[in-house]
């Protein structure tokens, strides 16, 4: 990751530049369609869902989940709103009737835990 201040190249999970102590600015990345972001946006700038401020733990087993997780890889846990297609597999909006890949039909209820 770059410094925008110096221009030193630091290690991609740096928080803060090695040379000079800037914090480093990364994408923020949308937990919905896996978009990134400027990091400072509140937003998604393709599917406007808001976007997460700190990395989400797993409400019921604390590991932390990565940007686009809808399941915890731990104890399996489904973290996000949203309907996953039975026929192949795509995660799609919580709204959404039919999958946006293959046309299938979704679950009527789906939901977080």
């Amino acid at each position: 990751m770059l410094c925008r201040v110096c221009g030193r190249m630091n290690r991609e999970d740096d928080l803060f530049c090695s040379s000079c102590g800037q914090r480093l600015l990364r994408a923020r990345v949308c937990r919905v369609c896996g978009m990134k972001n400027r990091s400072d946006s509140g937003f998604c700038g393709a599917c406007g869902s808001a976007l997460p401020e700190e990395p989400v733990a797993c409400a019921r087993c604390g590991e932390t989940l990565g940007p686009r997780d809808h399941f915890c890889g731990n104890c399996g846990t489904q973290v996000t709103a949203g309907r996953q297609c039975a026929r192949c597999h795509m995660f799609n909006r919580p709204e959404a009737q039919f999958c946006v890949v293959c046309g299938g039909g979704l679950p009527v209820e789906a939901g977080i835990g």
